[in-house]
């Protein structure tokens, strides 16, 4: 038994390394390769040829060479082809395992709302955790608990700044509409909190309802100022401001995040969503990490939806047609796919367990395919 069962596994590998080509050393160093290959043919059914599961140069050099003999071409044309087709399959199924078909039309829209759906969830936070104590401030006024509020210092000021402008301009409307918003208030801290409000929404508006730079400085100062003598005069509404201030970095953060602006696009601009996300000149894996995790908690499917655009714009027009052949369409896959290393591991980096192991294989598969092929250098 000690010399008989030696034999046989001799016998044995030696067979293997007659139909790979191989010495029986190589097959020793090559059998991780293969069984890697095997794994990847196996999940994703794209043939490979024994020069591409071993990865023995020589091998590979000969797969190539073997193709351009005209004894050969006929063969080699159509197992290629095949190869071709199986490839091209493997990434659309892929694709489907991601999202549906029709995400390349639906897909940035419904990024964009779940977008704006959780900048909304961080600011209604806040707003839960200030509107409390605003109110009890309020109240608290409304018993009696609390002076009317003197600002007439504020107006006095205001008035000062209106004279010095143009009564026709932009500035000296803008001021005015403030003033006449704190003359009706009255002393009413509800009431002149609102009127904070809206002085707020006039600075931050955009498009058609924008002011001018200049008035906004000027209105800026007046919510300042406004701001100060609540906040000096009403306890509550200190404590209130407090809280908002607390809860306030979440809401910048979101808004000034990839998120917060994509919450902002425009419709003629939504085509440009996945390249936001997923262009690695403009993001990295960290940024996707975090925008995967904001998104995928309100919508997952959004997530997923965005995840096939950036795959189709990926691929682009380089899909395999009818009536290629010889064309190295696994190494066009691949290439359009994966890129360099950073587009790569913004892939995977928004992909979640399962996609980021079928993608492997799909890695593997197109990679091991688009070797030992005819015309040109191996890498092309």
């Amino acid at each position: 038994a000690e010399l008989v069962i030696p034999a046989i596994q001799g016998i044995r590998q030696a067979r293997q390394s007659g139909e790979l080509g191989a010495t029986a050393r190589e097959l020793q160093e090559v059998a991780p390769s293969i069984a890697t290959a095997n794994e990847a043919v196996d999940a994703t059914g794209v043939p490979l040829f024994q020069a591409q599961k071993t990865l023995v140069p020589s091998q590979l050099e000969k797969q190539s060479f073997i193709a351009s003999l005209p004894a050969g071409t006929l063969k080699a044309s159509k197992e290629l082809k095949a190869q071709n087709a199986a490839a091209g399959k493997a990434v659309d199924d892929f694709l489907g395992l991601i999202a549906p078909p029709e995400s390349v039309v639906t897909g940035a829209e419904t990024f964009r709302t779940a977008a704006k759906t959780a900048v909304k969830a961080k600011v209604r936070a806040r707003k839960e955790a200030s509107s409390p104590i605003y109110k009890q401030a309020f109240r608290r006024q409304r018993k009696g608990q609390l002076e009317p509020i003197n600002i007439d210092a504020l107006k006095l000021k205001i008035n000062k700044m209106i004279q010095q402008k143009d009564p026709k301009g932009e500035v000296a409307k803008n001021l005015q509409k403030a003033v006449d918003k704190l003359e009706n208030a009255g002393g009413d801290l509800q009431k002149l909190h609102f009127a904070k409000t809206e002085i707020d929404q006039a600075i931050n508006s955009f498009g058609a309802d924008a002011v001018g730079n200049t008035t906004k400085r000027f209105m800026t100062d007046v919510k300042n100022d406004l701001t100060d003598q609540l906040v000096k005069q009403s306890p509550s509404y200190r404590a209130a401001r407090d809280e908002f201030i607390r809860t306030s970095p979440e809401v910048t953060k979101i808004q000034e995040s990839i998120i917060g602006k994509i919450a902002d696009i425009k419709d003629v601009d939504l085509k440009s969503i996945s390249s936001k996300i997923f262009n690695p000149a403009e993001t990295n894996p960290a940024v996707v990490a975090q925008a995967k995790t904001v998104i995928t908690d309100i919508n997952p499917d959004a997530w997923n939806q965005l995840l096939r655009v950036e795959l189709e714009r990926r691929l682009g027009s380089i899909k395999p047609t009818e009536g290629e052949t010889l064309q190295n369409i696994p190494g066009q896959l691949y290439r359009a796919i994966f890129g360099n290393e950073k587009q790569s591991q913004v892939l995977y980096r928004a992909l979640n367990a399962e996609q980021s192991k079928n993608l492997k294989y799909i890695q593997t598969a197109l990679g091991r395919a688009r070797i030992g092929r005819p015309g040109g250098s191996q890498t092309a």
